[in-house]
């Protein structure tokens, strides 16, 4: 019986003896008066116990959010996987997910077996030395939104038919008319790859956490990339320029064909170009050029600028666009990439066989979509052929 039962027992009793109070037994008196005494020690133990309790209950708590916190305080998603990976042991079979943020299509990853008579003298660097890495820089141009579901409708503003003007008194007034706004509806694609390693690979932990940060992500965003300049070059009422740029222009006419389509944006948009993305190629046939003295319009080799910029705008140099390619635009207040939950990465060792051949399938997948609500705040210039 707990402490609560045996209170409410002796409660119970005491108004059981009531009426024999009020008819002044002796013995109910003194019956009630030993049931008062071990109802109000009782009470008191039950106060002591839930005070206890509830300390123990709140260092307990601040035991859990030192762990959570420690937990935030992972520096990636790879190292917050393998936790979870370490959790669950081996041999057993699992689902993994860890939330948020390569070989071949058919290949499975396992240690490398060191062969020969000179693998016994052979010192093994477990670095994998990476093959050449894209920036991944066009995504934080712009802004970013985050939605619980798949797809994302906006209005765009009608066109504007009339205008206010001064008129004389008692005149008729000119009317201002807005066109029905647009509805246009932006759906999130999903970005995903899979890999599969072998036990023996899954529990050199360090190995795999740089494998997720460092390729697995890194193919994830790549594909990321490409999707955010196809679909931003592909969307109807961006401006373009294809005739003003040839291979015989001079790196100033491009710098003032930059200038131009900054101006043309501001003036299309009412928003300042706060972004101008260039391919490697193209940067340094404008880096390079030389004034009639001899100097650089950029500035000598020794004075390089730390954010590269034309016209005091920033530049994206990145092999995202083509040589061909210059894209100049309002990013910021134009566009935005919208994501729903993020990156995510799940694992399991229960795919098809993995189980009985002690393999892992890891997965990463990230959901998103860019939406371009303003397209005239940005332009397109193409190097005429």
């Amino acid at each position: 019986m707990t402490k609560y039962e045996e209170l409410a027992e002796k409660k119970a009793a005491l108004e059981a003896l009531v009426p024999e109070i009020e008819a002044d037994s002796e013995e109910a008196l003194t019956k009630g008066a030993e049931l008062k005494a071990e109802i109000e020690k009782l009470e008191a133990e039950i106060e002591i116990a839930e005070k206890k309790a509830s300390l123990l209950g709140f260092v307990g708590t601040k035991e859990e959010d030192m762990k959570m916190n420690e937990a935030k305080a992972k520096k990636n998603i790879g190292e917050n996987f393998v936790e979870v990976v370490k959790s669950k042991g081996a041999g057993k079979k699992f689902n993994i997910i860890a939330p948020e943020y390569v070989k071949a299509a058919t290949d499975i990853q396992v240690t490398p077996a060191a062969t020969g008579v000179d693998a016994y003298a052979t010192t093994f660097d477990r670095n994998v030395v990476e093959a050449p890495r894209i920036a991944l820089v066009i995504r934080d141009l712009f802004a970013a939104e985050t939605i619980s579901g798949s797809t994302l409708a906006f209005l765009k503003e009608g066109a504007i038919q009339g205008a206010p003007a001064a008129t004389a008194e008692a005149a008729k007034k000119p009317q201002v008319h807005f066109a029905d706004p647009e509805l246009v509806t932006v759906t999130l694609g999903k970005i995903a790859c899979f890999i599969k390693e072998s036990d023996e690979y899954i529990h050199d932990y360090p190995f795999l956490a740089s494998a997720i940060n460092g390729r697995l992500l890194y193919q994830l965003g790549l594909v990321e990339q490409n999707t955010l300049v196809s679909t931003l070059l592909g969307t109807s009422g961006i401006q373009t320029d294809s005739t003003s740029w040839t291979a015989q222009s001079e790196a100033i006419d491009i710098a003032d064909l930059i200038l131009d389509a900054a101006m043309d944006v501001q003036d299309q948009s009412g928003f300042a170009a706060d972004g101008i993305v260039i391919n490697p190629a193209t940067w340094y046939q404008l880096r390079v050029a030389k004034k009639e003295d001899g100097s650089y319009y950029g500035g000598g080799f020794f004075g390089a600028q730390n954010i590269p910029n034309l016209w005091g705008i920033p530049v994206c140099i990145t092999t995202a666009v083509t040589a061909g390619q210059i894209i100049v635009g309002a990013f910021k207040p134009c566009g935005s990439v919208v994501t729903s939950g993020g990156v995510t990465v799940e694992a399991t060792n229960t795919d098809q066989d993995d189980f009985v051949k002690n393999l892992m399938t890891i997965r990463a997948e990230e959901r998103l979509a860019l939406a371009v609500r303003r397209p005239a705040g940005f332009k397109l210039l193409t190097k005429a052929s």
